[in-house]
């Protein structure tokens, strides 16, 4: 039937052999070890084995060279290749030239190796050589005269002077598999005398990987490594190596031609005509049953896909490439070699073309075993085959006509390992599945196919004939968790238990997104500095509806770190789309203590998700809805980590307020910052980059300074720092919090700036200071006050102070109408003054000017009045004729605390209503 097709023999035993290719064992057996035909004879040479031999070729680029890959993907079987390049270089380069002239491939056929090289290869992971130095010694024909010097030099590793006198005496080849694990496993001693194996071998590769690109005349440096996210590629990367990663754009088929030469001895020798013969059927059903919306032309395209890929079905290779290469445990081309070589020995001498079907779900012989044994990680794959068969079973004893019932079963079976949305098969793709020599008939498939649906409870699948049949686990808790959280109505807002027929969770999937994200930045074990506030899947338009009253501005009382759940775009000029309009419609003061967490690039909205949504509803179901019943309660944790996971590192960046334009919203400018940090980390991270990188200690002592002329208080300073500078003025400085920023304006008095007047006393630097470190201590120990005890802290200039009593206030910004009185208690907060209008005193001459008048609609807090002067437009500097604040239902104490801080060159006009007791006004 495969015309006499033959499977290498180390396949054809009783026992499968593993595929993995060692470079050196202690057998000998080693790839490096044995004779170039070993290597060569199962060697295809696809685009990576053809950079690596150029690589070490005459023609080479001179850098050190990295091959980069998942495990199983081949790299050890290349550097075996590289090995015997260098050691038996026209061996291996008449092996290139008679497959360059076969392929047609004219950098193979050109190929000249450079001689003269000795190769020290070694795969290094198994730690044999903590010291790498010690294998180059070992293995180095001058290694044992050059270890001497190197003892005599005394010094910690062997510099580059000393390798480059041994690479002259031979040059050197030196090619290291498992690099990273050797590198990545390796750590530092502790205690002075503790050998530093780590920093040894971070300073010797670095000079390893320059000689290399310095003298390639004198060594050629191949390393490996599984990917580019680690210290020990970036020791070879400074360099710009030669990288070999399999992902070129022939990868594909490549890896294809790789695996058949690998299996068979002789599938180059078959006839092209007689493959073409046996396959047929298959072809011809395949473009009727899967391609048939593409145009005639395609049709030979769509066969010879079939024939690249005999004795398997393309569907079958694609089908199992695809679900290899997604499973951790998997080893990609090396487990898909076993596979496959199963599979064809049971079943290559019976069928014209190996498709899914011929995976028996009940016999382990035809590769089945082989496939869960590379896939499984946590038996479902076990469960869902002991699934299958018991359908399989059921259909058997009840003798339901379907006579394809073992083939289908296990067709669909093999098709529902397949992750995600691809997770088993359309009809057409089955009935491919079971065409053998001649076509199956599609009314009789259909009649087969819905029997088979009838007799099997864990088949499941779309109604509509496009849609896709799988086999489920329907009674496993895992199962249920995941099919409830699949399932959209059952949380679609507003859906009730009636309409559906079952329990519903409407919206609690973005409620729990939520929750679970600010348990996640705010861990019940740790204050942070700014209040985390996550805002809902409505956000642009109405984001405090569905937030906690102390979520409010209003009730904002440190900084905030607003989260954002979706990214945003933001331009070269640093402005961020929808957030400077969102600040001006939503936050009505308070803007500049506001700071943005957006999500990472490219990521969907956390409420548009569909996976974290996924995520959320299973996390939803197991810790809350279900978790009365301790077979959902003990999968918590389970389903709690990929959600936490995912939340923790989808936000990589904060943005914060650094240019202010309430006319213009969207010309308004942001700072945005990476963040590293992941998790609970993320707010004092943020806190923590904005210190060290945003505010400009300069520019606040300035400020500070000129409030100091002023006499301010540290109330007026730090009411003034939480709102913006008015646009076209300055940038704003940031807001760092309460503490933070009088911490900050300590040092300022420390450097002896300024003094503060705490209770009565001036605070400075006193003469006999040596240090601002020394100064600060004492002024700290004198004057630092939290609360209201700090709001009324007095700013002054050394200079203006003649003593120790308290001077007159100054001049100072609006004054900001107090709360009213609360339940609690009279306690009006503490106002500012008033500024004074000041200007030239003189004759002026009149000038006639329109005179505009502006009221709020109704009464609203202090904070909320200081932002009624940007939204009129009106700048900040204007002098205003008449200003008229109306307070309700204050007392006359709270009045005179708001008289008493008036400057004394202020003066105004005052009027009460109130009613006696008798009930007279």
């Amino acid at each position: 039937m495969m015309l006499n097709l033959k499977l290498r023999d180390e396949f054809l035993g009783s026992q499968m052999p593993g595929t993995a290719i060692a470079l050196r064992r202690k057998d000998n057996s080693g790839a490096a070890q044995r004779t170039p035909d070993f290597i060569l004879s199962i060697t295809y040479p696809t685009a990576d084995v053809q950079t690596a031999l150029r690589a070490v070729s005459k023609e080479r680029l001179k850098r050190p060279i990295v091959l980069m890959g998942d495990r199983g993907r081949g790299k050890s079987h290349i550097m075996a290749v590289m090995h015997h390049a260098v050691e038996s270089s026209s061996q291996v380069q008449k092996w290139a030239n008679e497959w360059g002239n076969r392929l047609g491939a004219q950098p193979l056929s050109g190929l000249v190796l450079d001689g003269g090289f000795f190769a020290i290869s070694e795969p290094v992971h198994n730690h044999e050589y903590p010291l790498l130095w010690d294998l180059i010694f070992e293995r180095h024909p001058k290694g044992d005269f050059f270890r001497g010097k190197f003892n005599q030099m005394g010094r910690p590793y062997p510099p580059r002077s000393l390798l480059e006198e041994m690479f002259e005496a031979q040059p050197v080849a030196l090619i290291l598999d498992e690099f990273q694990k050797w590198f990545d496993g390796l750590s530092d001693q502790p205690g002075p005398e503790g050998i530093k194996y780590r920093t040894l071998a971070e300073n010797f590769i670095q000079n390893l990987s320059e000689l290399s690109k310095d003298r390639p005349d004198l060594l050629i440096l191949v390393v490996s490594v599984l990917n580019n996210n680690t210290e020990a590629f970036r020791q070879v990367h400074r360099d710009g190596p030669v990288i070999v990663d399999f992902r070129g754009p022939t990868a594909k088929e490549d890896r294809k031609n790789l695996l058949l030469y690998r299996l068979f001895e002789n599938r180059q020798n078959i006839p092209t005509d007689e493959i073409r013969r046996l396959v047929d059927s298959y072809a011809s059903e395949r473009y009727r049953l899967r391609f048939s919306h593409l145009p005639e032309s395609e049709r030979s395209r769509v066969v010879s896909e079939v024939m690249a890929c005999w004795p398997f079905s393309p569907e079958l290779m694609e089908l199992l490439e695809d679900h290899i290469l997604m499973a951790e445990a998997a080893q990609e081309t090396r487990d898909l070699i076993r596979i496959l070589a199963s599979s064809y020995r049971q079943r290559g001498e019976k069928v014209p073309i190996i498709t899914p079907a011929d995976f028996f779900v009940d016999d382990d012989a035809c590769g089945v075993q082989s496939l869960l044994d590379s896939i499984a990680t946590v038996g479902e794959q076990e469960r869902l085959r002991q699934v299958a068969q018991r359908n399989l079973e059921t259909v058997k004893t009840i003798g339901a006509p379907v006579p394809h019932a073992r083939e289908l079963v296990s067709a669909l079976w093999l098709r529902s390992m397949s992750p995600g949305r691809n997770a088993g098969g359309t009809r057409q793709e089955l009935q491919l599945d079971i065409t053998r020599e001649q076509p199956v008939d599609d009314n009789s498939f259909q009649g087969e196919l819905v029997q088979l649906i009838e007799a099997s409870i864990n088949i499941h699948g779309e109604e509509s004939p496009g849609g896709r049949l799988r086999f489920g686990l329907e009674e496993n808790p895992r199962s249920k968790v995941r099919a409830s959280a699949k399932n959209d109505k059952l949380w679609q807002q507003g859906v009730s238990a009636a309409e559906v027929g079952q329990t519903v969770y409407p919206g609690k999937d973005i409620e729990h997104v939520r929750n679970t994200l600010r348990h996640i930045l705010v861990p019940e074990t740790r204050q942070s500095s700014s209040r985390v506030i996550a805002l809902g899947p409505n956000w642009q338009n109405d984001p405090w509806a569905d937030v906690d009253d102390l979520d409010r501005p209003s009730k904002w009382d440190r900084p905030v770190l607003i989260v954002i759940p979706e990214p945003l775009q933001t331009s070269e000029g640093k402005r961020v789309d929808a957030l400077g309009k969102w600040l001006a419609n939503h936050v009505p003061a308070k803007r500049n203590t506001v700071r943005f967490l957006l999500p990472s690039d490219g990521v969907k909205s956390i409420y548009q998700d569909a996976e974290l949504l996924f995520c959320s509803r299973c996390s939803y179901l197991t810790s809350i809805a279900w978790r009365d019943d301790s077979k959902y309660r003990g999968l918590k944790e389970e389903f709690d980590k990929p959600l936490r996971d995912a939340l923790k590192k989808r936000f990589d960046k904060f943005a914060v307020l650094r240019r202010w334009n309430y006319q213009q919203p969207d010309q308004c400018i942001f700072d945005v910052e990476r963040v590293t940090a992941q998790g609970g980390e993320i707010p004092t991270a943020v806190e923590k980059s904005l210190v060290e990188d945003l505010f400009d200690p300069a520019e606040f002592q300035s400020l500070v300074l000129e409030r100091a002329k002023e006499s301010c208080l540290v109330g007026d300073l730090l009411d003034e720092l939480t709102e913006p500078p008015p646009p076209d003025t300055k940038d704003a400085i940031p807001f760092l919090g309460e503490t933070p920023i009088y911490e900050e304006i300590l040092k300022i008095v420390s450097r002896g700036k300024i003094v503060v007047n705490v209770g009565g006393t001036w605070v400075g630097r006193l003469p006999e200071h040596s240090s601002d470190e020394e100064a600060l201590r004492f002024i700290r120990s004198r004057a630092f006050r939290s609360g209201q005890e700090m709001r009324q802290i007095q700013l002054g200039l050394p200079a203006a102070v003649g003593g120790t009593t308290v001077t007159g206030p100054g001049t100072h910004p609006p004054v900001i109408p107090p709360q009213p009185p609360t339940g609690s208690g009279l306690q009006p907060p503490v106002i500012p003054p008033i500024t004074p209008p000041t200007g030239p005193v003189g004759s002026v001459s009149p000038v006639t000017k329109a005179t505009e008048v502006h009221r709020t609609d109704e009464a609203t807090t202090g904070i909320n009045l200081t932002a009624c002067f940007e939204k009129w437009g009106i700048d900040p500097s204007a002098v205003l004729d008449t200003t008229k604040i109306e307070f309700n239902n204050l007392t006359v104490q709270q009045v005179k605390q708001i008289l008493t801080r008036l400057p004394s060159s202020l003066k105004a006009s005052m009027e009460v209503t109130f009613t006696k007791e008798g009930g007279e006004e």
